[in-house]
């Protein structure tokens, strides 16, 4: 028979999970399920054998607890808590969610063997003594759980500890365990719920690329006939072929890069234009570099060279296509002619 003491008897009725921190034996030293602190084997509670691994077992059946598959009938080992622990509870939750007390499906709060120690002996593990809101599906639909004894603070909300067991729960209640290993085999306790990592180390390589400007083939901006402003000015505008950056640099070289421009003074035959006289108003037409225009020339009071447009270190895009608006103004008394200048447009790494 069950052989139940003082101690068993306080804790008949509440779920049986084996738990906590007991010293286990050499012989019952396990595989337990990843989360799990220690391994826990089912007894049955009138015959005192181990439960098989899959063997069915009834929703109302009493089982009990034991932290090694041998020496139930001893009672010599018990389940050790930390100490903050200020409650014992059994416990049934979906896999993985066994250290959240807000996703457990159903619980039954359980007694110490001794609350100084910590410990507790052969928890009943009775699945038709919980209780919770969503538990009631669990023997009608069935399913994948864990079922465990967790050491818990702060009113049963805060787990200090946890050990558990794997079970399965046929539609209508019967349910069985997954048991736990000795440390010899080669069979995973659970090939649905373990988990073990392994390094992964690969080498990447990029290619050098290059930091490149491309002006379309004889590129040139033709000014509009010229028209006179208010003050009696020559004045005339045009708009600069759109150019291309293209920085395929490796992602470590990528120190963004400056574009510049500079011109020459408009002549004709011997008649000259100062180049000051040309304003230029870059402008980013489209950017996977995050490429800012420079500020605008001003038609009059132009400096050359000038900045164009710029990109910052570490630019992830690799293309930039830029363009400008022309507005020439020829000072009074400047004579009639045409009148012909040059744009060099520098591209230089920051």
């Amino acid at each position: 028979m069950f052989k139940l003491n003082t101690a068993k008897v306080v804790l008949a009725g509440a779920l049986t999970v084996v738990l906590a921190g007991a010293g286990v034996s050499a012989a019952s030293a396990a595989i337990t399920p990843a989360g799990s602190t220690s391994a826990y084997y089912i007894f049955d509670a009138t015959t005192e054998a181990l439960v098989a691994d899959g063997a069915p077992i009834a929703f109302d059946q009493l089982v009990a607890g034991y932290p090694s598959d041998t020496g139930f009938s001893d009672y010599n080992q018990m389940f050790t808590g930390p100490a903050a622990t200020t409650q014992v509870y059994v416990f049934v939750s979906p896999r993985g969610d066994e250290r959240d007390t807000s996703k457990w499906l159903g619980r039954q709060m359980n007694g110490f063997n001794d609350f100084a120690a910590k410990t507790v002996l052969t928890p009943a593990m009775l699945l038709n003594n919980l209780a919770g809101a969503n538990y009631a599906s669990v023997k009608a639909n069935g399913g994948n759980f864990s079922a465990g004894l967790a050491f818990t603070s702060s009113n049963g909300v805060t787990v200090e500890d946890v050990s558990f067991v794997h079970i399965t729960v046929q539609p209508g209640g019967s349910w069985s365990y997954t048991a736990t290993k000795d440390s010899g085999t080669t069979t995973p306790t659970d090939p649905e719920g373990d988990s073990a990592d392994i390094d992964l180390e690969a080498g990447v390589i990029e290619a050098d690329g290059s930091l490149e400007l491309t002006v379309p083939a004889n590129a040139k901006a033709t000014f509009t006939t010229p028209t006179l402003t208010t003050q009696g000015l020559s004045q005339s505008t045009a708009t600069l072929p759109q150019v291309t950056v293209a920085d395929t640099r490796k992602t470590v070289d990528r120190d963004g890069w400056d574009l510049t421009q500079s011109v020459t003074d408009f002549v004709s035959g011997t008649n000259t234009i100062d180049k000051k006289n040309l304003g230029v108003a870059p402008k980013v037409v489209t950017t996977t570099q995050g490429a800012t225009a420079a500020p605008a020339q001003v038609a009059g009071s132009a400096t050359y060279p000038s900045p164009f447009a710029s990109a910052a270190a570490g630019s992830a895009g690799t293309s930039t296509t830029l363009g400008a608006d022309l507005t020439l103004v020829a000072p009074a008394g400047t004579p009639e002619g045409t009148y012909t200048s040059k744009m060099t447009l520098t591209l230089v790494s920051k």
